[in-house]
């Protein structure tokens, strides 16, 4: 398989896998483990879930089981292929960070207080860890495909442009501010969000590979902002709270208009820099 379409894919389907993890955590679905974690109700590796929380629950067992094999699989095309040592690190700290996220997503099930039977600090990690292997995954992937695809001023502001059609709509989305933020809106809302993520995070990486810093330093800061408005969300239950989301999202969206703007005083093209076999 080409290694640029196999990254990818790993890339998507850890997004996928995160975006199930909200549904399984917003649902309450884990408590069906109660304390018979990881057997949970006893089903058969899922196959015959007690019921549909169970169902919910051993769904996201089994993208995230999907996911793994993806990470290894990738993580070893990139070492043994030769690809670029950034490459080969940014595969390898998402390899390693996933048994990391396996023992954390465990403790959302096993650890019962504060908030809804889960604790926030083991939630907020839980996301922190998945943000940070998808970071890292994307990494790669921009860096795959600037060693074997030229990354033109044109490309940077058409990741910043995306990510700026996406603010609106996270902002319409902003929990209890207009719509009841059920599993429905909650989906949609980190959906938009991790893709407004990953498409900053281009910015923030193809700007420095043409050696625009300040078009980098907006986007990596607003790929941080836009993190921290996804945790934030989680634990959004008052006006704080919603005053805090649309700031991040606001802040974000002024550093992204001004990673665009700036990328137009930028002229230069970066070629490939090396070729490497599929």
């Amino acid at each position: 398989m080409d290694f640029r379409r196999l990254l990818l894919g790993t890339t998507v389907a850890t997004a996928v896998t995160a975006l199930v993890g909200v549904v399984t955590a917003t649902a309450g679905a884990g408590l069906t483990c109660e304390a018979r974690w990881p057997l949970c109700d006893g089903a058969v590796f899922g196959l015959f879930p007690a019921n549909f929380m169970s169902f919910i629950e051993w769904s996201h067992r089994l993208v995230a089981m999907i996911t793994g094999f993806l990470i290894v699989g990738s993580t070893v095309a990139a070492w043994r292929g030769g690809r670029q040592r950034r490459v080969r690190l940014a595969t390898l700290v998402a390899l390693l960070l996933t048994p990391i996220q396996v023992v954390f997503g465990a403790f959302t099930v096993l650890v019962r207080e504060f908030v809804f039977g889960y604790s926030i600090l083991v939630l907020t990690l839980h996301f922190a860890l998945a943000s940070a292997i998808l970071a890292a995954l994307v990494a790669a992937t921009v860096w795959t495909y600037a060693a074997e695809t030229a990354v033109s001023p044109d490309r940077v502001r058409q990741a910043g442009a995306a990510a700026l059609l996406a603010f609106p709509v996270m902002v319409a989305l902003t929990p209890r501010l207009f719509v009841t933020f059920g599993e429905v809106a909650q989906f949609v809302y980190y959906a938009v969000g991790f893709g407004t993520f990953a498409a900053l995070v281009v910015v923030a990486l193809w700007g420095r590979e043409l050696d625009a810093r300040l078009v980098s330093a907006a986007g990596g800061l607003g790929a941080a902002l836009v993190v921290g408005q996804l945790v934030v969300a989680r634990r959004a239950f008052g006006d704080t709270g919603q005053l805090l989301i649309l700031g991040l999202s606001f802040a974000a969206f002024a550093l992204t208009v001004l990673a665009v703007r700036r990328t137009r005083r930028v002229e230069t093209t970066v070629a490939p820099v090396e070729s490497v076999g599929n």
